[in-house]
């Protein structure tokens, strides 16, 4: 099973956000963050990926990559999940993550640092902080077996500018 962990888009400035008074979930992408994500989405799709499922967090920005995502990786219907929202901890993740149907591949949206946690704890046992994830970058993984910290196995981690130029 592949597993593709996608970071959200570039989003409003978080502090700019704050003042006009909205909670922080309802931050959305710039459209330069839509730009960018939208050309980064057709270097992932030479990847020739099969991902069979697409899962992002409910918070706006996630929600809106997953908008620019699914069409492209001919995903009619993208599902939302809570615990792709930030701060959920990486035991709870992983624990969730074994409970899902086996598919040929899975898409992830979210936030740092969890998916970047989340991806070192699957391929090394534990997160140390030295595998962080830009903002539209992605990163799979391949499982032989069951999802489990320490059994990934890294295929590739690319930033959204490498995505970008695989479009060209």
């Amino acid at each position: 099973m592949d597993i593709l962990l996608i970071r959200h888009a570039p989003a409003e400035d978080r502090e700019q956000f704050a003042l006009t008074g909205q909670a922080d979930e309802l931050r959305p992408l710039t459209p330069r963050g839509i730009e960018r994500m939208q050309l980064a989405v057709r270097g992932l799709v030479t990847l020739a990926l099969p991902i069979e499922r697409l899962i992002t967090s409910p918070l706006v920005r996630a929600q809106q990559t997953a908008q620019i995502v699914a069409p492209a990786l001919e995903i009619r219907q993208f599902d939302t999940e809570a615990m792709l929202s930030p701060q959920v901890p990486n035991a709870s993740l992983i624990d969730w993550l074994r409970k899902q149907p086996r598919v040929d591949g899975l898409a992830l949206i979210g936030h740092e640092p969890n998916l970047s946690q989340l991806a070192e704890t699957l391929l090394c046992g534990s997160a140390n902080g030295c595998m962080p994830l830009k903002k539209g970058g992605a990163i799979l993984l391949r499982f032989a077996e069951g999802i489990a910290a320490g059994q990934g196995q890294l295929i590739w981690s690319l930033t959204p500018g490498i995505l970008r130029t695989l479009a060209d």
